[in-house]
């Protein structure tokens, strides 16, 4: 099988690299929460972005990452 490419930005950044976020997008629900009662929510996943062009590098729903994203704000 073969491996999947790397995607990059147009400002030639990838997945790990420093100027790339991990933003963590939630659902209408977890919104509500976030909002409504002051507290952080579980992200529903989370986009990889370059903080520089803005563009999307891709996105995970991997329960590892999520957890970690999840626990590094409480």
């Amino acid at each position: 099988m073969a491996a999947r490419k790397v995607r990059k930005c147009p400002c030639g950044h990838e997945r790990g690299h420093p100027l790339v976020d991990e933003e963590a997008e939630y659902t209408f629900w977890g919104w509500i929460q976030l909002s409504m009662f002051g507290f952080t929510p579980k992200p529903d996943h989370i986009v990889y972005r370059c903080t520089i062009c803005r563009k999307s590098l891709g996105t995970t729903r991997d329960p590892a990452i999520l957890e970690r994203r999840y626990s590094k704000r409480a």
